[in-house]
């Protein structure tokens, strides 16, 4: 854990990009509400899944970078403390991501109730970006793609046909209704593979690396 907030700490202004996607996230619900009498929920529903959920990856994309991009062979010495698994970084990411998204619903919750559906549905789609951001990284051993790859889905197709595509993992509805839910069952089970495939890739070069 110290090593990956060295990791982080060293990403200097990057580090901060979340953050304030966060924060703009916030006030485009907000202005979403008053634009349409606070009724319009649907749409804020939209954009928290869109931004959130979107810069997801942003830490994970580049702290894979600083592995699968530096000279040398730094897994090397990673693998030989065995403590610092590229996979337990991602969950790690994950889970210091959604703390942050924590905060940002209770904000939430003061303009809409309940947000917990929402809330749900969206860190389990963070959690299947990460997941193929590093299965794809470590499959491609690149991160740039994997990064062009998360923000042209989220972006383009998900803002164009959002959810009426099978492949897309993204869901239509107002935060109060369950039914939001319906696809976060199959989102997490995919992620969970993802990470199985990934972890795969990554005992692999590793094996190949020495």
């Amino acid at each position: 854990m110290n090593n990956l907030i060295l990791e982080l700490k060293n990403l200097r202004f990057y580090l901060f990009i979340p953050y304030i996607t966060l924060v703009l996230a916030g006030f485009v619900v907000l202005a979403t509400l008053k634009g349409s009498d606070f009724k319009d929920l649907a749409a804020c529903a939209s954009v928290i899944q869109i931004f959130v959920s979107g810069f997801a990856v942003w830490w994970p994309i580049f702290i894979l970078k600083e592995y699968l991009h530096s000279p040398g062979k730094e897994l090397l010495f990673v693998y030989k403390a065995r403590k610092d698994i590229l996979m337990n970084k991602m969950l790690l990411l994950w889970g210091l991501y959604a703390l942050h998204v924590v905060v940002l619903f209770f904000y939430f919750s003061t303009l809409f109730k309940p947000v917990i559906y929402l809330f749900i549905a969206t860190i389990i789609q963070c959690l299947f970006l990460i997941a193929l951001a590093y299965f794809l990284a470590l499959l491609l051993q690149n991160t740039f793609i994997p990064l062009i790859f998360n923000f042209a889905y989220v972006f383009t197709l998900s803002m164009v046909v959002f959810s009426d595509l099978p492949i897309s993992i993204f869901t239509r509805g107002v935060p109060d209704n369950p039914g939001i839910l319906n696809t976060s069952v199959i989102v997490l089970i995919l992620a969970g593979i993802l990470f199985w495939a990934g972890y795969q890739m990554e005992m692999r070069l590793y094996k190949n690396s020495i």
